[in-house]
Formats: structure tokens, sequence, C-alpha cells
């Protein structure tokens, strides 16, 4: 089992460091000129102002840190993108996408930072309409929570790379020889999960969403997000494997996960050729 690491002091103060200088997450622009848009229009419903907003890590963290602050007393924190928007209504997603940043998060300050963002956009999209394919397969936790998680789950390392992006570099370059995670540490104390789940605390998300943005470490099988982990942490596997694109080469124990879920590799080969369709259906439909 790979139990999830136990936060050192120093881990923790290189936490808080780099928090205390990561105060917001923002959009890309075209999902906040699509939502101005969408929220002028008296046609428009929740799904499709929903369609809009699922596609953006940034603007999604800020409606789900904005419902929950206005949620405040009630017995249920808002945990998918869908309760949000009803939550708030249109007027108030309209007034949050025209007040938060648009460029900070995905358009860097050369061309080296903006394709590297871009490419974990990529990857957090891939995984998300991984996640909701599997909670729906697996009935293991809830689809659009899961799909929420797969779409933030990459935030702590654009924090990390906002930061200090020539930092970054250097966890580009020990990546050759170690896995993210620990180039991360190697390099600023901390990895992106630890980032993220602080982040996810500050920004007031429910626990039963945080449960699941620590997708990368086994949970015990105690642990009451086991459910929604092990989905984004399978996701966020099979959308590398299916990017890579040789589906074939899967096995059973590849991925803690597979076990996790009760999958045998005939049904896992199954479950990544429909992850592979639905990121390419989704690729198609511009998501």
């Amino acid at each position: 089992m790979s139990a999830a690491p136990i936060p050192t002091q120093a881990s923790a103060a290189a936490v808080e460091r780099i928090m205390s200088r990561s105060k917001d997450v923002s959009v890309l622009p075209h999902v906040v000129f699509q939502i101005m848009e969408m929220t002028a229009s008296e046609e428009s419903s929740a799904g499709t102002l929903e369609r809009s907003v699922v596609v953006d890590p940034g603007f999604s963290a800020k409606l789900l840190t904005q419902a929950n602050s206005a949620a405040l007393g009630l017995p249920k924190k808002v945990s998918s993108i869908r309760e949000a928007i009803m939550f708030l209504g249109f007027k108030q997603v309209r007034c949050l996408a025209m007040t938060v940043g648009v460029f900070d998060m995905f358009v860097g300050k050369t061309d080296k930072e903006s394709l590297r963002r871009r490419k974990w956009w990529r990857h957090s999209l891939d995984t998300a309409v991984g996640a909701r394919l599997i909670a729906t397969k697996t009935k293991k936790c809830d689809p659009e929570t899961a799909y929420t998680c797969g779409l933030l789950h990459y935030l702590g390392k654009t924090i990390l790379c906002r930061y200090n992006s020539t930092e970054y570099e250097r966890v580009e370059i020990a990546e050759q020889k170690v896995d993210s995670r620990k180039a991360e540490v190697m390099v600023f104390g901390c990895d992106h999960v630890d980032i993220l789940l602080a982040a996810a605390k500050a920004w007031g998300f429910p626990e039963s969403l945080s449960q699941g943005l620590n997708y990368a470490d086994q949970p015990e099988d105690d642990d009451p997000g086991k459910g929604l982990r092990t989905v984004v942490g399978l996701a966020d596997w099979l959308a590398e494997k299916v990017l890579e694109g040789d589906l074939s080469a899967l096995t059973a124990d590849g991925h803690w996960a597979v076990a996790a879920l009760g999958l045998d590799e005939t049904q896992l080969a199954e479950l990544a050729r429909e992850v592979q369709t639905a990121l390419s259906d989704a690729a198609r439909h511009g998501m």
C-alpha cells in the first residue's frame, strides 16, 4: 500500500510559504466571455452554463468557493459545479466571472510557461471526463463530484508554477530521474497534492470534495473518501495512458486503484477503451 505521507514540519512550512503568495486562482478568457453571454441570455439554462464552466479548473474553484461561502450554516456543502450554479444563480455567476482575474493562471509570462500550463489543463480536463465515466460505471461515488475533483486535481501544480516558474523548470529536470511529486518536494519542499489540499481548505471546499483531491495516495479501507479518491486516481492514470497511446500494455497491477475497484485485466481493458472514447468525444466537442 502507498499510504498518504505524513506532513513534516518542513513540508507544512513550505506549504504555508507558498500559499501565502497564492491567494487567487484565475480563469481562461474564453470561458469568462461565454459565461457573460450565457448569463445575459434568457434562453440559457443551468445545464448550458455548466458545460462552459466545467472546462475551466480556475473558475470552477472560484465558483465552488463562492457557493460554499454563501452556504454557511446549511447542512450540506456544495460539491459540484451544477449545484453551485443552482445555488448562486446566474447573476452571481456572472458577477464572479467579471471580478476574477483572467490571464494569470493558464497564460504564463513566456511561451514555455504557457505551454506547460496548457498541458496541465488538458490533462485535468481528460481526468475529469474519465473520472465521471468511471464513477458512473463503478457507482463508487457521485459522477459530478468525481468530475469536479478531476478538473481541480492539478491546480497545485499551477500554484507551484505561479509561485516560481523558474524553480518549476528544475522540477521538470528532476522528473527525468524521479517521479513528479518527489521532484516537487526536492525543489519546493512539498508537492502539488500538499498545495492543493491546503488550497481546498483555504477555499472552504466541503470535506466530501477535498477527500477526492488527495488522488495520488492509496487510501485506507476505512477512509470515507476511498471511493472518490480511487476513481480520481484511476482516471488520472488512464488519462496519461490514453495520451501515450498504448492501452495494450495496461496490467491490473499497474495502479493501486485497479485492485481497489476490484477490476480484473479484462474489465480494466474495457474501461480504458471507454475512457479513450470519452476523451476523443470530448475533444471533438471542443472540451
